[in-house]
């Protein structure tokens, strides 16, 4: 076995394979995947000499996945196989799972998606979710969001996160930042696998106080030179109406802190958010956005090295597809669960589209098998009007069922429409979350 080993997961369409790296997914096919199983036990040079005829594709394919850490030096495939279950017919697991771990927040922000806190409700106990991370783990989901309300405001957060990377899996915590102390941010500095993002909504204290609160502008950016003497973190901001021209500022802004990179997501209207639709950018507003941050990493600064491949930009033809239904990730790819164990496709959705609890029932059998993921796995799409691809929270506020389009897939159209008929390129793909790095992309 390698340093950070990766973990290859059987998937009915071959495998995935978890960068532990980098904290990345890598899909491949049959082919690909019956190529690195026999990898596991001959060198890569046995390979070569057992088919000559393919020996040039053999050698492009290791020595583009040996810069990744995937083989030993001496040509073998260095990673852990998984013996997991392999469904038919979607993952074998979330690629990541959103946890909630405490229902009440510092703040009251106007965009909230966790909705009215603070709630009352009987949370999982670090025995409870000590099981959730041992199943995660064995299905081959690794990545772990931590989420609230405000998640530092949990008492055993620390032991939470040491019973998740425990066994195996890369937790990241989402934080509005303002209880930040010196002894928090060496906890944090401490447990290297964590990601740490820090949230604003926008570059300056008048846009970002409109909406999270007089005086957390300033009040993060305190913290963040605490955080910056002892671990690294990411500044998140979500793309609202309001920051559309300061979205360049924004990296700017995560640049100058010191963040790791900055990620950007477009406001869902989903929580309080429901009560604020005025936040919401419009889809031009958003491609805009979008655009100039995609421009910003093309001047080379040297904060930002790239954009995510998997984020919006410049992705769509070279996207894998890992899920067959018209879906979003949705049940597919992700997952939520809440303070007190109910496991939703996607936290947007609201309580009522909650599958069942994890003191019902274990997490494999929810993900494989409740009604409530078979059933958002198998609606019908593809046709204009029916859901085919985009938010089902936007599809479900604005047209009234989660089967219903998206109505930014019909914005999308007119806009590129648009931009074809004066001569402009686009290279905006499937809506989702763009990140900035300093390392490099993601």
């Amino acid at each position: 076995m390698i340093e950070a080993a990766p973990v290859l997961v059987r998937q009915h369409f071959g495998c995935t394979v978890f960068d532990r790296a980098t904290s990345r997914y890598y899909p491949f096919d049959r082919e690909a995947t019956a190529l690195l199983l026999r990898l596991v036990d001959r060198p890569i040079e046995a390979l070569m000499a057992e088919s000559p005829d393919d020996a040039e594709a053999l050698w492009a394919f290791f020595t583009r996945f040996h810069r990744l850490g995937f083989f030993t030096i001496d040509g073998f495939f260095g990673g852990e196989i998984l013996d997991n279950e392999v469904p038919d017919d979607h993952l074998a697991g979330p690629l990541a799972v959103h946890l909630e771990i405490v229902a009440a927040c510092n703040l009251t922000c106007r965009h909230c998606f966790a909705g009215e806190l603070p709630r009352k409700e009987r949370q999982l106990n670090l025995d409870e979710l000590d099981r959730l991370f041992g199943e995660m783990a064995a299905m081959g989901t690794f990545r772990l969001g931590l989420t609230g309300g405000e998640p530092t405001l949990r008492r055993d957060l620390f032991e939470i996160v040491d019973r998740a990377t425990a066994h195996g899996l890369h937790p990241c915590l989402t934080t509005n930042g303002q209880t930040i102390t010196e002894e928090m941010a060496r906890e944090f500095g401490r447990r290297e696998l964590v990601w740490l993002n820090v949230s604003l909504d926008g570059a300056t204290s008048a846009t970002n106080d409109a909406i999270r609160g007089p005086g957390t502008f300033d009040r993060v950016l305190s913290r963040l030179e605490i955080l910056a003497r002892h671990t690294r973190f990411t500044l998140a901001f979500t793309i609202l109406r309001t920051n559309l021209d300061e979205i360049r500022a924004c990296a700017e802004l995560a640049e100058r802190v010191g963040a790791s990179s900055a990620v950007f997501r477009p406001l869902y209207p989903v929580g309080v958010a429901r009560h604020h639709l005025e936040l919401m950018p419009d889809f031009a507003g958003y491609a805009g956005a979008i655009e100039e941050l995609s421009e910003y990493g093309r001047e080379g600064s040297a904060a930002v090295r790239g954009i995510d491949p998997f984020g919006p930009i410049a992705r769509e033809a070279s996207q894998s597809v890992i899920h067959n239904d018209h879906g979003c990730g949705a049940g597919n790819l992700v997952c939520s669960i809440s303070l007190s164990g109910d496991v939703n496709p996607c936290s947007f959705l609201g309580p009522e589209h909650a599958a069942a609890n994890l003191r019902e029932a274990s997490f494999a059998e929810i993900w494989h098998h409740s009604q409530g993921f078979r059933a958002i796995r198998s609606l019908p799409g593809g046709t204009p009007e029916t859901f085919s691809g985009g938010c089902r929270a936007r599809a479900l506020v604005f047209n009234g069922s989660i089967n219903a389009p998206d109505p930014w897939i019909i914005e999308r159209s007119r806009w590129r429409a648009d931009r074809d008929e004066v001569g402009c390129g686009s290279v905006l793909a499937p809506m989702d979350i763009v990140q900035i790095s300093r390392d490099g992309p993601r």
